[in-house]
């Protein structure tokens, strides 16, 4: 059996703090699977999720692998009638109640369980104990599941608001870098161009699709730190003095500062790409002179997408280029300016 806490109050406190400071259900359900076992001394815990009429077995820590990944009608598993009945249920031989579908107990360890469901006026999930040997669940034990499982029901809460928060700031900082492209002279196709372009080299680099689809959406905001560069510097038409180079250099450490302080993954990858994607392969670039593999992946990616919808974009001061010719300036600046792979993924897109 798994050790018991020494003080399950206790423990119970620590873990209420814990979830408290969660800002992902993945933290969330880390917390909760090694939390139960240690609160009650269970051999295996599982962290359950509704899903419509389904029950996710969407975590697990146990001595043996149980259902984790795994999804049962909400009317054939132990977790469901927790749910449906909204109430917690101990189980001492589960092979002598009927709620118990005992043919996906077989191949596991599991003799004795307790069951309490996430919230109990509109039950979202369930939390589960299980032991090797039979054992009749205390109602203290009981009642200890019962508040981690009613905590996390307020974290998982929680959660959801800090990702609509998250959602509605993105939202307005990917308008805020649209109205940055619009005092620089260009438009906001020029963001959705790079964004296109960051997700194909990352797609061709070997990236997950969820990180590409992340990338998306963060490298429209590379250039948000221009909001805070004066009218009279960006947008002067004559050739910018050393001070005021200096100025427009700055809107990298500027857009990093804008898009600080947030748990959000696509906030967070945008401020590294503020913050390095005018960043050189052979450290010459700004604002700190960061070189090779030390300039994040994402920031070598959009300086290239970046640097090529530039070229290839006509502006007041300047004509379009071709492809042809900007593909070529863009294979010259190889091992220089940018990341030799992704100047090869790029090469290969465009053969």
């Amino acid at each position: 059996m798994h050790t018991i806490a020494p003080d399950p109050a206790l423990e119970l406190i620590g873990l209420v703090q814990r979830l408290s400071l969660a800002r992902s259900l993945d933290e969330i359900q880390s917390i909760v699977r090694s939390g139960a076992r240690r609160l009650t001394g269970a051999d295996g815990a599982t962290f359950v999720l509704r899903d419509g009429d389904k029950c996710f077995y969407a975590d697990e820590d146990a001595i043996e692998p149980l259902w984790k990944g795994q999804r049962f009608p909400l009317g054939q598993c132990i977790s469901g009638w927790a749910m449906n009945n909204r109430r917690s249920v101990a189980i001492e031989d589960i092979y002598v109640d009927d709620r118990i579908p005992h043919a996906a107990y077989r191949p596991t360890f599991v003799k004795s369980l307790a069951m309490v469901p996430i919230r109990k006026l509109d039950p979202v999930g369930a939390i589960g104990n299980y032991w090797g040997q039979q054992r009749q669940p205390s109602p203290d034990e009981l009642e200890l599941l019962q508040a981690l499982a009613d905590s996390t029901a307020v974290a998982i809460e929680n959660v959801q608001v800090y990702e609509q928060l998250d959602a509605a700031r993105t939202e307005t900082l990917q308008c805020l870098a649209r109205a940055a492209e619009y005092r620089d002279g260009a438009t906001h196709e020029h963001t959705e161009r790079v964004a296109n372009l960051a997700a194909q080299l990352a797609t061709e680099l070997g990236w997950t699709s969820d990180r590409v689809e992340l990338l998306r959406l963060a490298a429209p905001l590379h250039d948000i730190g221009k909001l805070a560069v004066p009218d009279a510097v960006l947008l002067k038409p004559a050739k910018l003095t050393a001070e005021e180079f200096e100025q427009v250099k700055a809107h990298a450490e500027a857009g990093a500062a804008i898009l600080s302080g947030t748990h959000s993954d696509v906030l967070q990858m945008g401020r590294e790409i503020a913050r390095t994607h005018h960043e050189w392969w052979n450290g010459t670039g700004y604002p700190h002179g960061t070189a090779g593999t030390a300039i994040p992946e994402a920031g070598r990616i959009v300086a290239l997408a970046d640097v090529y919808d530039a070229l290839t974009s006509e502006r007041p001061y300047k004509r379009a280029w071709t492809h042809e010719n900007a593909r070529a300036e863009i294979a010259r600046l190889r091992g220089t300016h940018f990341d030799p792979q992704v100047v090869d993924a790029f090469l290969r897109i465009f053969p």
